[in-house]
């Protein structure tokens, strides 16, 4: 499960104000907490029935699945006692899903018995990147609610395109310096592009913030890299094989608790660093991750899902949306009259699913 952060999350929290019961003005202020109430118990007959009927069906039954999944997830998500809906529908997703297989296929043939079209692949996954992140956030908005009115994802093909490809060059011609600029005109983006009702989101965050945060967890490699280098130099120079295996597992374990680490650091700091900066009409976003915390939790899932040999992923999962509803709040500052319905549009599933084959997600 992914973490709170793709596009429509920002309308998902920030619409906690238009849940609180109010004097006529409807002027309300106060933090309200998000709360996740979903069980590692339930979730699990989820889980295993999902992925049984999946199997049994050669993947068509994932369709019904991952409906069976987030409409768990919303329902047990509540603000400020309210639960989130999610509307979607199999069949969109499953023809969504088709058209993204087809596509996974040709990549596979391509890339791997006619390499001599590789090039010619390549260039038309780029040209098809933008699509599939703009449908992707779009259909996600438009099938998640809160109290019965939709959200709305209203980025375009080529306004994401020259933000996806204008600030990759940046990054290209910086040698990597520029990248948290790129990430930092992504989140903006994707927040810019969000809606509820006709409140569209707001993103401050600086690209010289992103930056502090790449920087600190580029020197936080630098020991990581020193320690490595040492135990291969001493597993080179060791005459004995037991010596070089002890050798090579020390270096296997500093290299995944390095990996971990900047993993739990960037992730709770770039998370924080974007919904505080983020906020929708009167509504604006806490978010309290701690490094420490999430190191834990993450070692701790690991370990649990490595012991029972993965059956405890939905464990794993629960914790983990549990921690991050713990460390989520809402900030209502103003009248909650500002949120007003807009037009509904329709939205296909494909862009979605060819998002989630390819593993390309750049929401929020």
């Amino acid at each position: 499960m992914n973490n709170p952060s793709s596009a429509h999350e920002i309308a998902q929290a920030a619409t906690a104000a238009a849940a609180v019961p109010g004097p006529p003005a409807e002027l309300v202020t106060g933090k309200l907490p998000l709360h996740f109430t979903g069980s590692a118990a339930e979730y699990f007959r989820i889980w295993i029935v999902n992925i049984c009927l999946t199997l049994f069906t050669i993947g068509v039954f994932s369709a019904w699945a991952k409906v069976r999944k987030k409409r768990y997830f919303y329902s047990h998500t509540l603000l400020d006692g309210t639960p989130f809906q999610y509307l979607g529908q199999p069949i969109p997703i499953l023809k969504g899903r088709l058209i993204a297989a087809t596509l996974f296929a040709m990549w596979y043939t391509t890339t791997h018995f006619f390499t001599m079209l590789l090039p010619v692949v390549i260039v038309a996954a780029l040209v098809l990147a933008p699509w599939v992140v703009v449908r992707s956030a779009a259909f996600t908005a438009r099938y998640s609610a809160f109290r019965n009115m939709r959200f709305h994802f209203t980025g375009s093909y080529l306004s994401l395109s020259k933000v996806m490809y204008g600030w990759a060059v940046i990054t290209l011609l910086t040698l990597g310096i520029g990248y948290s600029w790129w990430h930092q005109r992504m989140k903006r983006y994707m927040a810019n592009q969000a809606s509820f009702g006709d409140i569209n989101g707001e993103f401050m965050a600086t690209g010289g913030q992103f930056f502090k945060t790449y920087m600190i967890a580029g020197l936080m490699i630098v020991p990581g890299v020193i320690l490595v280098s040492m135990l291969f130099g001493i597993g080179i120079a060791a005459q004995d094989g037991a010596n070089k295996t002890a050798m090579t597992v020390g270096m296997l374990i500093v290299m995944y608790s390095l990996y971990v680490m900047l993993y739990a650091y960037t992730q709770a700091r770039i998370t924080n660093l974007v919904w505080n900066n983020t906020r929708l009409g009167p509504a604006r976003f806490n978010s309290t991750i701690g490094v420490r915390s999430l190191l834990v939790l993450y070692l701790t899932n690991a370990l649990g899902i490595l012991a029972s040999a993965g059956l405890l992923i939905p464990w794993a999962t629960i914790r983990t949306l549990k921690y991050r509803a713990e460390h989520f709040s809402v900030t209502s500052e103003g009248s909650l009259a500002e949120f007003r319905g807009s037009e509904d549009m329709q939205v296909r599933a494909v862009g979605s699913e060819v998002g989630e084959l390819f593993d390309f997600d750049m929401s929020l």
